[in-house]
C-alpha cells in the first residue's frame, strides 16, 4: 500500500536535505564537467557540494524538531558555508525558506508552496543580473509549478515527484535560453545541482531512506575540457570573490549597493546579523576593505578564476613537486610566479577584524591602518583547513608536496600544517619542513627549494640539501623603534618604554635553533643601521656562495642602500629586495629592515 505524507515537519525535512546533499556531492563531478556559465572555471559540482555538505554537517547537530528550528539550522550552515556563485543562490533560497517558514512547526503541500515562493522571490532579488537559463530559471519553474498545484493534492509525494519532472523539462530548456549552454552542447551546471537536490529530497519522501553515498569519479577530464573549450576563455573578471562578515543591523541593500560596479555575479545574502558577499572582480582586497566597513569579517577567498580555467584547458597532467610555504615568506612576485609557490596566509587580526595577510588586505592599506589606528593589532596561525584546502588542490595536480614554513620556535603556523593533513588522503604525501626562520631568509629557502625542484631533484634529496643549508641562513634585523613590538605584545611596556627613554636599539636575529635573538644593542639610529650591516656581512663571509635578501617595511630607500653595499663587497652575488609582509611588519614596524644569508658551508 502506497503511504502518503500530507506534512512534512522539521525531522522529515532534516532527513531529506541530508538525502539532496548526497545526491549533489555525488554529482559533483559531473556538474565540474558541464560547467561553462558564469565562467568556464570547473569549480560549480565542487561548490555546491562543498555548501551542500556544509548544511549537511550543521544540520546533523540540529536536535530540534519544528520546521522552523531545522530550517534555521539549514540556513545559518548555508550561509557559513556555501561557496561560489551556485553555493550562494542555494544559500540565499534556504535563508529565503527559512524566513518564510517562521514560527511553524510542520507545513502542508499549501503551506510548502508558498514558502518555496517565497523563497525564490528572495533569491531573485538577491542577485544583481539574473540571467535566465540558469538555476534561478528552474528554481523559478519549480515554485511556478508547486504554487499551481498544491492545492489539488495533500501528498508530498505525488507533489514532489510530479514537481521534480517539471523540474527536469525547465533544466532541458536552458541550452535554448542560454547561448554559451547552446554552443558547449551542455546545460546549466547550478540549474542541474539544483534538480539534484530536488531528487534527493523526492528519494528520501518516496522511500524513506537516504542513498548511500558513491565516491569516485565517473566523468573523463577530457570531456570537461570539451565543454569548457567550446564555451570559450574570456574571464573579464579574475578572482571569484567571497566573504562573510558579522555584524549588528547590517543593511545589505547599502552594502549591495556600494559593491555595484566592481565586477559581476554579485550576490549579497543573509540577515542583519550575518551576510555573505559573492562577487567576481578583478580588487578583491577592495572589496574585503569596503565590506569590512559594515561588519567584522569572518570568512573570506578570492579564487583565481583564469588560472583554473588554464589549468583545465592544458589537462590534469600530474607534475613531481608542488612548494608550498604561509604568507611570512618575503620574495619577489617573479620568483613565487616562477615556481608556482602557493602561499597559505597568515591571519591579520585588527581589533575584531580578521584578514588574510595579503590576500584580503593588501599591504599599503594595511600599514595605512597600522599608522591611523588605535586598534589592537596581533597574527594568528592560518586555521588549519587553509593547508587542507591547498593541499587537496595540489594533489590533483602534483604526485608530492613539500611545505616549507616559518620556524616552529616563533609560531604554530607549522603545527596547523601537519593538522591540515592529518587522517587525509594526502597525509603521506605532503613534506612538511621547518625553516626554523622567517620573512626574507625564508624566501631564500623556498627559492633555493624551487630551483632544485625545477632541476628535477627527487624530493627526499632537496630535502636532505634544505636541512644543510638550514645553519646557514640566517637573517638581522634593524629595528628603528621599540614601539610595534610594544604594540603587538611581542616586547613588555617596562623594557620597550626603558628601551625608548635610553634611545636603545636592537639588532635581532633568529638563531640556528629557530628563536628570536638579540644579537646586539646600540645607541641612536645611525648605529643600528651600520651594525645590521656589519653582521649580516661577517656572516656571509663565513660561507659559501652567499645569496641576499633585504626586506623592508616602508623602507625603500634604506633597503637599496643596503643592497648596495652589498654588491659593493660581494659583487656577484644575487640580491632580492622585498616589502615585508604585514605578518611581520606589524611586529618589526615601519621602517624596519632585514638582511637575510643563505650560503653553503665552506
Amino acid at each position: 500500500m502506497k503511504i502518503k505524507i500530507k506534512y512534512l515537519n522539521g525531522e522529515r525535512f532534516k532527513r531529506s536535505i541530508i538525502a539532496s546533499a548526497k545526491k549533489v556531492i555525488q554529482a559533483e563531478d559531473h556538474l565540474n564537467a558541464i560547467n561553462v556559465f558564469p565562467v568556464a572555471d570547473g569549480d560549480t559540482g565542487t561548490n555546491m557540494a562543498i555548501t551542500m555538505d556544509s548544511i549537511a554537517s550543521g544540520v546533523q547537530v540540529c536536535h530540534e524538531s519544528s520546521f522552523t528550528d531545522i530550517s534555521n539550522a539549514v540556513a545559518d550552515s548555508a550561509l557559513s558555508g556555501a561557496r561560489g556563485n551556485s553555493g550562494a543562490i542555494l544559500a540565499q533560497f534556504f535563508q529565503g525558506l527559512a524566513e518564510a517558514v517562521r514560527g511553524k512547526a510542520s507545513l502542508t503541500t499549501k503551506a510548502f508552496a508558498e514558502a518555496v515562493a517565497m523563497a525564490v522571490e528572495k533569491t531573485f532579488k538577491a542577485i544583481s543580473n539574473p540571467v535566465e537559463g540558469t538555476i534561478i530559471t528552474v528554481m523559478k519553474d519549480w515554485a511556478n509549478y508547486l504554487l499551481e498545484h498544491a492545492h489539488k493534492t495533500h501528498d508530498f509525494v505525488d507533489l514532489l515527484k510530479a514537481s521534480l519532472e517539471k523540474a527536469k523539462v525547465s533544466l532541458a530548456e536552458t541550452p535554448g535560453k542560454l547561448k554559451v549552454l547552446k554552443k558547449a552542447g551542455v546545460v546549466d551546471a547550478g540549474a542541474e545541482g539544483f534538480v539534484n537536490l530536488i531528487q534527493g529530497v523526492v528519494d528520501f519522501i518516496d522511500s524513506g531512506k537516504i542513498t548511500a553515498l558513491k565516491t569516485g569519479s565517473h566523468i573523463q577530464d577530457k570531456i570537461k575540457s570539451s565543454h569548457i573549450m567550446k564555451a570559450g576563455s574570456v574571464i573579464p573578471y579574475r578572482f571569484c570573490t567571497e566573504c562573510l562578515i558579522e555584524g549588528k543591523g547590517i543593511d545589505r541593500d547599502k552594502l549591495h549597493r556600494a559593491l555595484q560596479g566592481r565586477g559581476d555575479s554579485l550576490i549579497v545574502i543573509g540577515s542583519e546579523k550575518k551576510v555573505r558577499i559573492h562577487i567576481h572582480t578583478n580588487e578583491p582586497h577592495e572589496v574585503f576593505k569596503l565590506a569590512a566597513g559594515f561588519g567584522s569579517m569572518v570568512k573570506t577567498k578570492a579564487d583565481d578564476m583564469r588560472l583554473q580555467h588554464k589549468n583545465i584547458i592544458h589537462g590534469n597532467i600530474r607534475k613531481k613537486i608542488a612548494l608550498v610555504t604561509d604568507s611570512t615568506c618575503d620574495l619577489p612576485p617573479e620568483i613565487i610566479k616562477k615556481y608556482h609557490i602557493q602561499i597559505v596566509p597568515v591571519m591579520l587580526h585588527i581589533g575584531h577584524t580578521s584578514y588574510r595577510d595579503r590576500e584580503d588586505i593588501n599591504s599599503a592599506d594595511f600599514y595605512n591602518l597600522l599608522q591611523s589606528t588605535d586598534e589592537r593589532f596581533s597574527t594568528s596561525q592560518p586555521p588549519p583547513a587553509s593547508f587542507s584546502s591547498v593541499y587537496d588542490k595540489l594533489m590533483a595536480e602534483y604526485e608530492d608536496v613539500l611545505s616549507i614554513h616559518l620556524s616552529g620556535n616563533i609560531s604554530g603556523t607549522i603545527q596547523g600544517a601537519r593538522m591540515g593533513t592529518a587522517g587525509k588522503p594526502c597525509e603521506n604525501k605532503v613534506s612538511i619542513f621547518d625553516s626554523r626562520t622567517t620573512s626574507a631568509s625564508l624566501g631564500l629557502l623556498v627559492a633555493e627549494a624551487g630551483r632544485m625542484i625545477e632541476e628535477g631533484i627527487e624530493l627526499p634529496e632537496i630535502i636532505t640539501r634544505l636541512e644543510h643549508l638550514r645553519p646557514y641562513t640566517r637573517i638581522f634585523i634593524h629595528l628603528p623603534t621599540l614601539k610595534y613590538l610594544m604594540r603587538s605584545g611581542r616586547l613588555s611596556l617596562t623594557k620597550g618604554i626603558l628601551g625608548t627613554l635610553l634611545n636603545l636599539k636592537p639588532v635581532l636575529s633568529i638563531n640556528t635553533e629557530g628563536k628570536i635573538a638579540e644579537e646586539a644593542k646600540v645607541i641612536g639610529r645611525r648605529k643600528v643601521k651600520l651594525k645590521t650591516l656589519e653582521m649580516a656581512l661577517h656572516f656571509a663571509r663565513g660561507v659559501k656562495d652567499p645569496r641576499f635578501s633585504v626586506g623592508h617595511v616602508l623602507a625603500l630607500e634604506l633597503a637599496e642602500w643596503y643592497k648596495e653595499q652589498i654588491l659593493h663587497h660581494f659583487p656577484d652575488a644575487e640580491v632580492f629586495t622585498v616589502e615585508v609582509t604585514p605578518a611581520l611588519g606589524v611586529h618589526t614596524g615601519i621602517g624596519s629592515v632585514g638582511i637575510a644569508v643563505l650560503g653553503k658551508p665552506v
